[in-house]
């Protein structure tokens, strides 16, 4: 049964895929976009049955942001310009993030998740569009989670739009947008530049997402560029997440080719186009002093000279 709800996917191609004969709608979903009552007029002829559902749209808590993330959003923030189109995420990051832009211009939103974090820079004109080379004037994203607030935001707002995943994470539209910055997190980096963002301990703790089609469509991006955000730690302190070499049974999400900058809250490490050693150098210096030694021996080890730290 599929749920049409504040999501900009394309139902009639999920119903003729999954077989469904029926769905649902809410009283109270979020129309924010014509193609959405477009592309629900078309399905309702191929339907059997609509169960229409009236129960409130679940909502998400607001992430608590930690000094931590406050002090990573600051260096993310510092990566961003006035004029450029951003993707961001959910939580404590994305959300830090937002609050060291408020003295930005003419931002632009390209983002598979809209999240309570842009409303703030929406109302204050910071995010306003103005600057996009694709579609000008609008937010673009495949679906909304967060707030009520967020959600009474979007409804019937005329300056949001909704569109499939197949077309808002396609990272040959994402490039259509000049300046276009993404910012997501992950689980690992290793010291070449490899990134997991999807296994703890060899158990699978969350899928891809969106994130290798933003890096890419960033980097195609004329004037793009991708920031992969991360603490330097986890489990208290006690775990560094910048390692030698990713865990065994982790996957690599992204590629070390595509990877731009990395930050952590000791500072960001551009690896585009450095060497291996330039890589390893610039990663160690951004991890948790606690565990520079450890990563400075397998740096020696791996390049036959000491590392400095």
């Amino acid at each position: 049964m599929g749920k049409l709800m504040i999501n900009g996917e394309q139902y009639p191609a999920i119903v003729v895929k999954a077989g469904l004969d029926d769905t649902q709608t809410r009283k109270d979903a979020t129309w924010s976009s014509d193609k959405i009552n477009e592309e629900l007029e078309d399905v309702r002829s191929e339907l059997d049955i609509i169960v229409e559902e009236d129960r409130p749209i679940p909502t998400l808590p607001g992430a608590e942001i930690t000094d931590i993330e406050r002090k990573i959003g600051e260096y993310c923030a510092s990566l961003v310009h006035d004029g450029d189109t951003l993707q961001l995420g959910i939580g404590g990051i994305p959300d830090a993030v937002v609050t060291f832009l408020k003295d930005k211009k003419d931002l632009g939103l390209h983002t598979e998740m809209a999240a309570d974090g842009i409303v703030d820079l929406i109302e204050a004109g910071i995010i306003n569009n103005k600057k996009k080379t694709l579609h000008p004037g609008k937010c673009i994203a495949t679906f909304a989670a967060g707030s009520q607030r967020l959600y009474d935001f979007l409804d019937d707002n005329p300056n949001f739009e909704l569109h499939g995943v197949d077309y808002v994470n396609d990272p040959n539209v994402i490039a259509l947008n000049d300046n276009m910055v993404s910012i997501n997190s992950c689980i690992q980096v290793d010291l070449a530049g490899q990134i997991n963002a999807e296994v703890v301990k060899g158990m699978q703790f969350s899928g891809v997402g969106g994130q290798v089609d933003f890096i890419r469509g960033a980097r195609m991006s004329k004037g793009g560029r991708s920031i992969i955000a991360l603490p330097s730690t986890a489990a208290k302190g006690t775990i560094s997440k910048i390692v030698p070499f990713l865990d065994h049974g982790a996957y690599v999400t992204t590629s070390r080719m595509d990877v731009d900058y990395i930050v952590t809250e000791y500072g960001i490490a551009h690896l585009w186009g450095k060497t291996l050693r330039e890589r390893a150098k610039a990663l160690i210096a951004i991890a948790h002093p606690d565990f520079r030694a450890e990563l400075a021996e397998e740096y020696a080890r791996r390049f036959g000279e000491t590392l400095e730290i």
